[in-house]
């Protein structure tokens, strides 16, 4: 249950753009139906409601629920439509919707239910004119919507006997959002979205892997804050670099506390144990690695989770790749013409890889090649059940993936995002973009003044410095005459 979407959320009923963006996209392998579809034995089904039908919802929330394709409820109360809600002195005003925004709503996948005529809390109401007025949906308001107002929504979540019996001869169900249950269809129980709502069971980790990668590590971090859905947690594991890794590290932990964290180890331990202890180090179920010299575009984490959410067999979710940099010309070069996607203004060369099919044929084209790169996002359940990372003399991640799968599981390619992967020789930093990636973070970074800049002691020191330069600059003549212009002499 949704009441206001906007870009700020100045209390608990005001859910984000962002947020409700990412709920949105977390309940994109379930089956969102309308209520007369709803079956509350069908842990599949899902129905989103909007109460009040704020102004908000139209501007905000339509955009993105056109994007999923979405169908979606709305509980009116006809006193307030095209007005606001000045009567709530708690909270900030909010318009409502007018007739005509109604019409646009319900033309957009939207269906009107009713919420009473004036929202009355009806639990310690016996007068039943009073009830049936509150019940009662008028004829101009029903013409908005004649597949509507077959669906009820309590006033404040809250009921009594009296009231159920009415709302039972009038509608097909009900719901609530405080005394109702999921069994009885007219007192049917809804969850309250806020913003911290999580609609997804499983939690998604990053794990950003450097090892004298200082140059590329902004570019790697920075295209995993800029993801359409962030992921949980972001680890930057650093394999005893001897460069400023750490020191951009750190700086982004001081940034996002909440989000990213600093793994430093204390000797080189070389790609599988390192790879093994970083992961080792973070509690979501999927999982994924990021190169510090690569990149993601903005909606990979969305679309590789969205792409296990949907198969409890699925256990990697893979892409195709795009190369750049000063070698991904001569990278290109060494694929297959069937892999080579073709080449955007001449910086981004793309590699294709072949759909998951049958287990079978997927194992014999694993023992071909690998089309399964590092970066694939996979489930924390299948890496433990193979025994995570190996040292074999085949790459690490081929081997892995390669378990996973003859251990039953299933892969899955995700068409519609890629990594970027990043070409250049081994020590190469005269990256005009990595340098001045790093220009701008330090200028972040340290640039502040300290204590003692602003402290008036500072202050008389600048200023005698100043007159002191500007004295020695002059000669003989100058000097005197500029004595007598401060002192007012002549």
């Amino acid at each position: 249950m949704y009441h206001k979407i906007h870009l700020s959320s100045p209390s608990m009923w005001w859910v984000t753009v962002n947020d409700f963006y990412r709920q949105m996209s977390e309940i994109s392998s379930k089956e969102v139906v309308y209520l007369k579809d709803y079956d509350s034995k069908n842990p599949n089904h899902v129905v989103i409601t909007f109460d009040g039908i704020y102004k908000n919802v139209l501007e905000y929330g339509l955009p993105i629920l056109r994007h999923f394709d979405y169908p979606f409820e709305l509980f009116l109360t006809s006193d307030y439509i095209g007005l606001d809600n000045e009567f709530d002195s708690i909270e900030p005003i909010a318009p409502f919707v007018n007739y005509e925004e109604l019409q646009l709503l319900v033309a957009n996948k939207g269906r009107l239910q009713w919420h009473t005529k004036s929202h009355l809390n009806l639990k310690n109401i016996q007068d039943l004119d009073v009830i049936i007025a509150e019940l009662t949906v008028p004829e101009k308001v029903k013409q908005l919507d004649v597949s509507g107002f077959t669906w009820f929504a309590y006033p404040h979540g809250e009921f009594n006997e009296l009231v159920i019996q009415e709302v039972r001869k009038r509608f097909e169900g009900a719901v609530s959002c405080i005394q109702g249950n999921n069994e009885d269809k007219f007192v049917y129980n809804r969850l309250t979205v806020v913003n911290d709502t999580k609609l997804r069971a499983n939690k998604i980790a990053c794990i950003i892997a450097s090892y004298n990668y200082g140059d590329y590590l902004i570019e790697a971090i920075e295209s995993a804050l800029r993801q359409t859905i962030l992921p949980d947690e972001i680890l930057i594991s650093d394999d005893c670099s001897d460069d400023e890794t750490g020191i951009i590290a750190n700086e982004y932990v001081k940034k996002y506390p909440q989000l990213i964290a600093y793994n430093r180890n204390d000797v080189n331990m070389g790609i599988v144990a390192h790879f093994n202890k970083a992961i080792s180090l973070t509690k979501s179920e999927y999982v994924f690695f990021l190169g510090a010299d690569n990149r993601l575009l903005s909606n990979y984490v969305e679309e590789c989770a969205r792409k296990l959410d949907a198969n409890i067999n699925t256990a990697i979710a893979y892409t195709d790749y795009t190369f750049f940099g000063p070698r991904a010309r001569l990278a290109y070069s060494k694929f297959s013409e069937d892999r080579r996607a073709g080449i955007i203004e001449n910086t981004f060369y793309q590699i294709c890889f072949p759909d998951f099919n049958n287990r079978e044929e997927s194992l014999e084209n694993l023992s071909k090649e690998n089309f399964i790169h590092g970066s694939s996002m996979f489930k924390r359940t299948a890496f433990n059940e193979v025994g995570g990372y190996h040292k074999t003399g085949t790459p690490e991640d081929y081997n892995l993936f390669r378990r996973i799968v003859e251990k039953g599981w299933r892969a899955e390619k995700v068409k519609n995002t890629n990594l970027e992967y990043r070409q250049h020789n081994i020590g190469q930093a005269n990256n005009i973009l990595s340098l001045q990636n790093k220009l701008n973070f330090y200028q972040s970074a340290y640039s502040r003044k300290n204590t003692f800049e602003k402290s008036f002691l500072f202050k008389v020191f600048w200023k005698t410095y100043i007159i002191k330069e500007k004295v020695v600059n002059l000669n003989k003549k100058k000097v005197l005459r500029y004595i007598k212009r401060i002192t007012k002499t002549k």
